[in-house]
């Protein structure tokens, strides 16, 4: 059931480009371990990240869409991040660009067959809430290179692909700052992570960690608190979100310090 909510998803997104399609529970189970079903679509339009990252480039952090199908209670259920959430976690004004983003998705969402389809809780949001960062003593470029090589070098960890934002704003020709946000996951952590709240699939998994260029040079990384997005999900008291965060902060310190 959950496999052809996904399928809808798909179809309905169809004239989006497909940044990447990732089965959770699938993966975990090439790794031995189990979870619920659970499969998450991410598609990208160039325009709408462009406007919304225009007006807050760390925006890029919980862009492009992504829509989650997974089991609740053995019944297939969708999950969206809403432009609410983007503009409370960034304080950003209702512009143009998230007008754009509520209206694509909303089109979207309606395509879809789902008795279920609930947006992310944002009770507890706030601006910067569950946002770490991390300076760089190093160029954009060769913190790029670091994050990667280490971020692989753990040796479970799948890389999914990543977004250059200024590229994306240059082809429309927009100037943005230098502005990339990396995709990656360990799908037998991420099990763990997920066995009860597979819901954390949308925001946590496949981690997402954006590295941004400030007028003036400074570099940093910007990435999810694991326990901070746990929290939106009714799950912050699982000790595996509170390991995975303290090995992510571990390994992004060693390649940015």
């Amino acid at each position: 059931a959950v496999d052809e909510v996904f399928e809808e998803i798909q179809s309905a997104a169809g004239e989006y480009k497909e940044v990447v399609s990732i089965d959770h529970s699938r993966l975990a189970a090439e790794v031995g371990a189990t979870m619920p079903p659970a499969r998450v679509y991410i598609f990208s339009d160039p325009e709408v990240n462009t406007s919304i990252l225009q007006e807050e480039p760390l925006a890029g952090l919980d862009l492009p869409f992504r829509i989650l199908a997974y089991a609740d209670e053995r019944k297939p259920a969708v999950l969206y991040t809403s432009a609410e959430f983007i503009e409370l976690r960034h304080g950003l004004t209702g512009g143009n660009g998230l007008q754009q983003y509520h209206d694509a998705l909303d089109v979207v969402l309606g395509e879809l067959n789902s008795r279920r389809i609930d947006a992310v809780d944002v009770s507890v949001v706030e601006r910067g809430y569950g946002v770490n960062e991390l300076p760089s003593r190093y160029g954009f470029e060769e913190t790029i290179t670091r994050l990667k090589d280490l971020i692989m070098a753990e040796g479970d960890t799948i890389w999914f692909g990543q977004i250059d934002y200024q590229a994306e704003a240059a082809a429309l020709g927009v100037e943005l700052p230098r502005l990339t946000l990396l995709l990656f996951g360990a799908p037998g952590p991420g099990a763990k992570a997920m066995a009860e709240f597979p819901r954390m699939g949308l925001d946590a998994f496949c981690q997402k960690l954006l590295v941004h260029e400030s007028r003036d040079g400074k570099v940093t990384a910007y990435f999810n608190a694991m326990p901070a997005v746990a929290r939106m999900h009714h799950a912050e008291k699982a000790l595996p979100h509170h390991v995975i965060n303290f090995r992510m902060d571990a390994t992004l310190r060693k390649a940015t310090e």
